[in-house]
């Protein structure tokens, strides 16, 4: 134990008078405060690596840090777009990230709708207003019941570079279902329960058009 306590004390600079070394002062590059961290800037995360960066312009106070390595919108269209939700529901398969049975034909190319995260252009943040019609009622046994309704959807764009906001459209739903011959529904779940019916991407395609497929020079 006293070799290592005596080791330690060579290591501080001492000079085998021991009360002179206690005495002395700490070495300047010791006291000196280290500089606070540097605050994030832009070029922290230059371009997005998955679609929660560019979720977070959804969120009411947008993204902590501008994906500013993200590619201009700018040229010809189409230019990529990601669909992007807060809720806590996401938008059902017929929207994104796939196109619904028998639309694969039509469908625009993959990264247009849904493009490598690093590549959009644009972010459409889709919001459920809770409002619309009824268009059919489901009863299945021990009473319980679905009722689908067709959705109304706000959609703000935004630039995914600059965070600014291009414009809002509004998406309508669905406006027919088919009950289902059987549904699952799990202990303490309500026995009636809602649902909004999504927008088809064909819906999505036409709203968005105007930006999508804008000439910006």
């Amino acid at each position: 134990m006293g070799i290592a306590l005596l080791a330690s004390a060579c290591s501080g600079g001492g000079d085998g008078g021991h009360g002179n070394t206690k005495a002395a002062p700490t070495p300047p590059a010791v006291t000196t405060p280290t500089p606070a961290p540097a605050t994030p800037t832009v070029a922290a995360h230059p371009a997005a690596t998955d679609t929660y960066d560019l979720q977070a312009y959804c969120y009411k106070n947008g993204p902590t840090t501008l994906l500013t390595g993200q590619p201009p919108y700018r040229g010809k269209g189409p230019h990529p777009v990601l669909l992007a939700t807060t809720s806590p529901t996401p938008l059902s398969v017929n929207a994104t990230p796939l196109p619904s049975p028998g639309e694969t034909a039509s469908a625009p190319p993959r990264d247009t709708y849904h493009p490598d995260p690093a590549k959009a252009q644009l972010v459409a943040c889709v919001v459920n207003k809770h409002k619309g019609k009824l268009v059919t009622t489901c009863r299945y046994s021990d009473d319980y019941v679905r009722y689908f309704r067709q959705g109304r959807y706000d959609v703000m764009v935004y630039e995914a570079r600059t965070g600014r906001r291009l414009g809002t459209t509004e998406v309508a739903g669905d406006d027919h279902f088919k009950c289902l011959p059987q549904v699952t529904f799990f202990q303490g779940e309500p026995q009636s329960k809602t649902e909004w019916l999504d927008p088809s991407l064909p819906a999505f395609r036409k709203a968005l058009a105007p930006w999508v497929n804008a000439v910006k020079p």
